[in-house]
This record gives C-alpha cells, structure tokens and sequence, in this order.
C-alpha cells in the first residue's frame, strides 16, 4: 500500500495584514498572502519572488488577526488545496494553502513600563 503526502512549508514575508471573516457557521477564517523568494542557478542568475495564498481557520486565524500585519516573517505548514472559479465564461484555477500550523519569525517590540 503506499502513501500519499499533501504537505507544503514556506518561510516568507506577508504582504498585507491579514482578512478576518466568520464563515455562516460561525468559524474563523483569515487569509494571508505570503511572498517568498529564489534565484536561479546558471550564469546569468534570475531573483524572483512568488506569492502564495494563505487560509488560517479557527485558534491560527485568530492569532493572525491579534499579532501578524504586513511584512512580518511567517513560517507556515499546512496542505495545498486547489480550486477553480469562472469569470466571464473562462474557468480560472487557484491554488491555495491551507495552514495546519504557523510560527511567527519576526522579534516583537518589547515594551519598557514607566
């Protein structure tokens, strides 16, 4: 029998504060964007920066909404999840991941009392 795995991990930057709903059921949902970068190998190098789509339900879209804002540095796990939606009779496939856990990378400020 074999296995199949669906992981994804990235370590990157957000590009905006995080989108904060409650689905009709009642479920927190916050959606990130994360950018992430790479060079190409060869002689003449190539950087390029990739953004990926990013949904934190429930406890992670909550920690979202209170301590992550754009820029920060996240590491996220989670699964790839791929989906589909029609605009003007073109079908256009997204690609989203859906965060099973995320660690936030960047030192928060620390506040000195008076």
């Amino acid at each position: 029998m074999s296995r199949s795995i669906n992981r994804i991990t990235l370590v990157g930057h957000v590009g905006r504060d995080p989108e904060v709903r409650v689905t009709p059921t009642g479920a927190k949902v916050a959606n990130i964007s994360i950018a992430t970068n790479w060079r190409s190998g060869g002689e003449d190098p190539e950087e390029r920066t990739d953004w990926h789509k990013v949904s934190l339900w429930g406890r992670l879209a909550q920690v979202a909404e209170d301590y992550v804002s754009k820029g920060d540095r996240l590491f996220v796990e989670g699964h790839l999840s791929y989906d589909s939606y029609e605009r003007d009779g073109v079908t256009i496939p997204t690609a989203e991941i859906r965060a099973r856990e995320m660690i936030l990378l960047s030192p928060r400020p620390v506040e000195v009392g008076a």
